[in-house]
């Protein structure tokens, strides 16, 4: 973890997330699913939302999720 610590809490946002994606999947896989509230979690998925939403975003995950399920429906990838 001290490497995507550092990477985070680096002057720049980091611009690659793939490491940051990994380092959850073996966050969770090391400390169970639950750890995901964890701070440790969240600090990771912090970088990821940032990287997707901006470093100063602030979103509502309701509003979010049905502008995503909107778009989905849209796209005709409904639930199957």
């Amino acid at each position: 973890m001290s490497s995507i610590d550092s990477a985070m809490f680096s002057p720049s946002l980091p611009c690659n997330p793939t490491p940051f994606a990994i380092g959850l999947k073996s966050y969770v896989m090391e400390h169970g699913t639950s750890s995901i509230q964890s701070d440790g979690a969240k600090r990771i998925l912090w970088v990821l939302m940032a990287q997707a939403y901006g470093c100063l975003a602030t979103i509502s995950l309701t509003d979010e999720w049905s502008r995503l399920d909107a778009l989905r429906k849209l796209e005709g990838e409904e639930t199957r």
